[in-house]
C-alpha cells in the first residue's frame, strides 16, 4: 500500500505519518567509494514542502551509495503542516522521530553520529521543530554532527512564497490550481496579518531563521554547508548568503557552495559530483581535523571531487 502513496519513499518503512525510515542491511563484500572514513550512524533527510518520494529517493539513493551502513531518517512536511499547524502541534508529531534517534543513542552506546540535510523553507522549518522538541523531551540539544542546508534559509516574500506553493502542490491539475488559487488567498491574508498585527518577525519563515542559530538547540561547533543558487525564482541567494554570515559569526565552520543557474533545490541534479563532494567534505569535517581536511581538498579549496554512479539523476522537469 505505501507504494501508491504520493510521498512513499522505495525501500523505507512508514513510522508514523511524514516519517519514513531506512534500515541498512548487515555489512557484506560490497564496499562504498569511501568505505574507509568514518561514516555517520544517522543521517537524518528533511525535504522541501510537499516533495514526491520519487523525488526524495534520488537523494536516499546517493546516501545509500556514500554511506552504505547508515540508517536513515527521512521526516517530509507538507503545506498544511508548514503554514497552519502550530508549533506545538508540529513537535507532537514528531515525538516518533525523537523516539527513533533516542533508541539509536541508545544502539550507539550514547553517542550517535548525525548528519542532517534540510531542503528549502519546509525542510528548515521541520529542522527546528524537530531540534525545539528534542530539547524538550531530554534537555540536551539535537545530536546534530553536520548540517547541510539546500536552498534554505530565506525571507518571507509573497511572490516567492506563492511560487514555492505552486512547486509543492501535488502535479493533479485541479488540485495543482486549486490549491494555488486557495493557497495564494491565505498566503496574502497571513502575509497583511503578520505584517500589520502580528510584527513581520513572528512569521513561521523570520522564526526558522532565527531558530537555526539558537545555541541552546546547536552545537556551535557543528560544520554547516548552504547550497543556494543565483537561479533560484523561490529563494533569493543574498537571503542565504547573508544567514551563512550569522553562521560564520557564531564560530561554526561554514562551507559555501554557490551555483549560478540551477532552479530551486535542483543543485545536486545540475552538478552532482560538486553538490556530494561538498557533504561529503562537510562530513569530514566533523570526523578530522583541519589538517587532514586541507590535503583532501581540490585545487577550489572547498570541495573533493566524488564519482557519482550514473543514473542516479535523469534528465526530468519535476526532479526536486
Amino acid at each position: 500500500m505505501s507504494s501508491q502513496r504520493y510521498d512513499a519513499i522505495p525501500e523505507f518503512t512508514l513510522l508514523a505519518p511524514t516519517i519514513w525510515e531506512y534500515v541498512p542491511s548487515q555489512p557484506t563484500q560490497h564496499q562504498s567509494i569511501h568505505q574507509s572514513a568514518e561514516s555517520p550512524s544517522l543521517i537524518v533527510l528533511l525535504p522541501w514542502t510537499g516533495a514526491n518520494g520519487r523525488h526524495v529517493a534520488k537523494y536516499t539513493s546517493t546516501y545509500q551509495t556514500l554511506f552504505p551502513l547508515a540508517r536513515i531518517l527521512c521526516i517530509t512536511t507538507s503545506a498544511k503542516d508548514l503554514t497552519l499547524r502550530s508549533s506545538k502541534r508540529k513537535q507532537e508529531r514528531l515525538r516518533p522521530a525523537i523516539e527513533r534517534i533516542l533508541a539509536h543513542q541508545d544502539e550507539q552506546g550514547g553517542h550517535a553520529n548525525v548528519l542532517l540535510h534540510a531542503f528549502s523553507e519546509g525542510g528548515s522549518n521541520k529542522t527546528v521543530e524537530l531540534a525545539e522538541a528534542y530539547y524538550n523531551a531530554t534537555g540536551s540539544k539535537l545530536p546534530c554532527t553536520a548540517m547541510c542546508l539546500d536552498s534554505t534559509p530565506g525571507h518571507p516574500r509573497y511572490l516567492r512564497l506563492c511560487n514555492a506553493l505552486k512547486k509543492s502542490l501535488p502535479p493533479i491539475p485541479i488540485l495543482n490550481h486549486t490549491g494555488l488559487l486557495v493557497g495564494s488567498a491565505l498566503l496574502g491574508s497571513m502575509w497583511v496579518f503578520y505584517r500589520g498585527f502580528k510584527g513581520p518577525e513572528n512569521n513561521v519563515i523570520s522564526r526558522t531563521r532565527e531558530r537555526l542559530q539558537d545555541p541552546r538547540h546547536w552545537d556551535p561547533s557543528a560544520p554547516r554547508c548552504y547550497f543556494y543558487s543565483k537561479g533560484d525564482a523561490l529563494i533569493s541567494w543574498r537571503d542565504i548568503r547573508e544567514h551563512m554570515g550569522e553562521t560564520v559569526q557564531s564560530g561554526a565552520p561554514v562551507m559555501d557552495v554557490c551555483f549560478e543557474e540551477s532552479d530551486h533545490c535542483r543543485h545536486a541534479a545540475q552538478e552532482p559530483e560538486r553538490y556530494w563532494g561538498a557533504v561529503y567534505m562537510t562530513w569530514k569535517r566533523s570526523c578530522i581535523n583541519k589538517e587532514k581536511l586541507g590535503s583532501m581538498m581540490n585545487s577550489r579549496g572547498s570541495e573533493e571531487t566524488l564519482v557519482v554512479p550514473e543514473g542516479l539523476w535523469p534528465d526530468s522537469k519535476n526532479q526536486g
